[in-house]
């Protein structure tokens, strides 16, 4: 008899205990949370659409985001998408200046999206000068991504975490993908101003010009942190910021620092800037004019009518006569008249946007608004805001149109600080005294032909309360002159004098040191009062020679000692001074500054304006106006030149050669009495 074997079946592995269902009312509530905050990836659904639209970022924009661009994209808003994917493709720096009203700013918001859900960029930022602003375009984004139905269908990987939440910040950070049973990652942090994207493919946001852009970053999950990778700056100055020189200086200070500065290190950050000029030398005008920038201007009126310029233009007269015809009565006049001249009112006239004006109710006509603006808003106002050209009055006035962003061209990039030019012949100093505030310092190199490089300024920081006894802030000067004079002679320029403002009351500390810099810093040294125009002659009792171009040595007594000092025509050399970089880059008599930025210097220098100049009873006068802000570097500056006349005779006409010049003759006019 035989017996069957049988195969012993395999142990049943032990059954894991099922998890305990909850039991009071909170743990039930907690599970039906995260149940609600589960989501089910998606597929895209249509990749063909997707990746057509993503090859043409303008049709992306009219596709994706059809509710927010209602107006078709003309000239200005396609040279900002253009700017911005230049930015992107070069790593380089674009201004693109147009009319405001038109939809600058979300054309910048919808670009950020773009650049983070085409995956261009991990971390684009955009930067407006206004708080409201910068929230504005967080609820932009927070709405594009939490209940755009397109980008919903097209971008699921993006959108379903913040779709799901219903954009609220609280929920969006607890959504969890069904497949994976992970968290999303994605965030809403609206404190911040950052979102977020799910499974750490990237974020975007914002800051404000005056906020901490510095310290915009996110630490992803992986441990690294993100910084911004491309900057959309927006509207970066309000009125008060165009009309002081002083807060212009502050906000290129820091964009040039804090916002160029908020990426990776030792990588080129891209930044486009959407500007709209307020008025001339604002921060819009100076990143149109700096060389470090690709600039591009969009006027409201690309063309004016034909014979716009003509002295006796007929169009021009006819937008005058339009314009009485409102004012007596109203649109109702001012369209009738419009309708029966207008071949005439627009004879070859191009608009960049006429969309933006095609919209009033009264009349459809774009070119009948653009009029109408003209004269409400007055020329001025209209060249600046609209043309972005704006008029400088003072500028116009004068005989030359120098402006910091004139000096700031002058920036020769291929020669460095201290570097002195093979044709410079002769290198100096010169000093504006400031006992409250500092020593500000330029050194020069001429050429023999006047040519000049700056190869270095600075200050010398001081705080001398000004109620000191006069011997007290002698000797007070004497000690800060010594240490700064050694910190000149340590220049590898080896400057050959150094002329010191000794006007006002630093008259007698100033000479006191001059008489010993050579001893005591190793620069020879002399004391300069600028007189005006006005005031200054080569004659009276003090005025004892040389005498040179405008310029003369002077000699007195006190307390027994032998007093020098050098008295110029500061009126005549500032114009000397400030004509000299009017000139381009090696050009005769021309002056330059060295690679770097040079912002408070330019502004400093240009600082008075030349209204005028002329000749009266045969003596010059000059009338300079003095705008806010410190232009202590422009009087060194000038006083630097006298030294070049009176001490190597380089003078407006070239080297002269230096003897004993004989002091100009007194001469007597007869007048005839009645």
């Amino acid at each position: 008899m035989t017996t069957k074997k049988t195969k012993k079946k395999p142990p049943r592995p032990a059954a894991k205990p099922a998890r305990k269902p909850p039991t009071t009312a909170a743990e039930r509530v907690a599970a039906q949370v995260n149940r609600s905050n589960c989501v089910v990836r998606k597929p895209c659904a249509d990749p063909e659409r997707r990746a057509r639209l993503e090859a043409d970022p303008v049709a992306w924009l009219q596709w994706y985001l059809h509710q927010t661009y209602t107006r078709p994209f003309e000239r200005p808003h396609r040279e900002i998408v253009a700017g911005v994917l230049r930015a992107h493709e070069t790593g380089g720096r674009f201004v693109v200046a147009a009319e405001r009203g038109i939809g600058k700013s979300a054309i910048l918001w919808g670009m950020v999206l773009l650049l983070a859900l085409t995956g261009r960029r991990r971390f684009p930022v955009c930067v407006p000068w206004a708080d409201r602003a910068l929230k504005r375009a967080f609820r932009f984004w927070r709405n594009a991504l939490c209940f755009n139905e397109r980008l919903l269908a097209d971008y699921p990987e993006f959108c379903l975490p913040f779709a799901h939440a219903k954009g609220t910040p609280q929920k969006v950070c607890n959504v969890w993908w069904e497949h994976s049973g992970q968290k999303t990652g994605a965030q809403l942090t609206v404190g911040e101003g950052l979102i977020v994207l799910p499974d750490q493919r990237g974020c975007m946001g914002g800051s404000t010009i005056n906020a901490n852009v510095r310290g915009l970053n996110h630490p992803m999950e992986d441990g690294t942190i993100l910084r911004p990778d491309i900057v959309l700056l927006d509207d970066v100055q309000d009125r008060s910021v165009a009309k002081s020189p002083a807060q212009v200086a502050d906000t290129v200070s820091i964009i040039d620092g804090d916002v160029a500065g908020c990426g990776d290190s030792g990588k080129d950050l891209p930044l486009l800037m959407a500007a709209n000029c307020i008025g001339p030398e604002d921060v819009a005008q100076h990143y149109l004019n700096h060389q470090d920038w690709h600039a591009l201007k969009i006027p409201c009126i690309v063309r004016w009518p034909a014979d716009w310029d003509e002295p006796d233009s007929r169009s021009r007269a006819l937008w005058a006569e339009w314009h009485e015809a409102f004012q007596a009565g109203g649109d109702e006049r001012a369209l009738a008249f419009f309708d029966s001249h207008r071949a005439e009112l627009v004879n070859g006239m191009e608009l960049s946007a006429p969309a933006a004006f095609a919209v009033s109710g009264k009349c459809a006509d774009p070119f009948y608004g653009v009029i109408k603006m003209f004269h409400r808003m007055g020329r001025e106002a209209f060249m600046a805001e609209r043309q972005q050209e704006p008029i400088d009055q003072i500028a116009e006035a004068g005989p030359y149109h120098l402006t910091a962003d004139v000096v700031l061209r002058r920036v020769d990039a291929q020669r460095k600080p201290l570097a002195r030019p093979a044709w410079v012949t002769r290198v100096l100093a010169s000093s504006d005294v400031n006992p409250s505030y500092g020593f500000s310092s330029v050194v020069l190199g001429f050429g023999e032909d006047q040519s000049a490089v700056v190869l270095w300024y600075g200050i010398h920081k001081l705080a001398i309360p000004g109620d000191l006894p006069a011997l007290e802030l002698g000797r007070r000067l004497f000690a800060e002159l010594t240490a700064h004079g050694k910190a000149l002679a340590g220049l590898p320029v080896g400057a050959e004098s150094w002329a010191i403002d000794a006007g006002g009351g630093n008259f007698d500390g100033v000479l006191a040191f001059a008489a010993a810099a050579s001893r005591v810093c190793g620069i020879p040294a002399l004391g300069f009062t600028g007189r005006g125009a006005k005031n200054y002659r080569q004659t009276g009792k003090t005025a004892a020679g040389p005498f040179r171009e405008q310029c003369h040595g002077c000699l007195d007594h006190k307390d027994g000692r032998a007093i020098r000092w050098v008295a110029w025509n500061s009126d005549f050399w500032k114009e000397c001074a400030q004509r000299a970089w009017l000139g381009e880059i090696g050009a005769p008599g021309a002056l330059s500054l060295p690679a770097g930025i040079h912002g408070e210097f330019a502004a400093q220098v240009t600082n008075e304006r030349l209204l005028g100049k002329g000749d009266v009873g045969g003596l010059t006068f000059w009338n300079f106006k003095r705008l806010p802000g410190r232009n202590d570097f422009g009087d060194a500056l000038a006083q630097g030149y006298a030294l070049a006349a009176f001490g190597f005779g380089i003078g407006t006409s070239g080297r002269q050669r230096i003897g004993q010049a004989r002091r100009p003759k007194p001469s007597i006019r007869m007048v005839k009495m009645r």
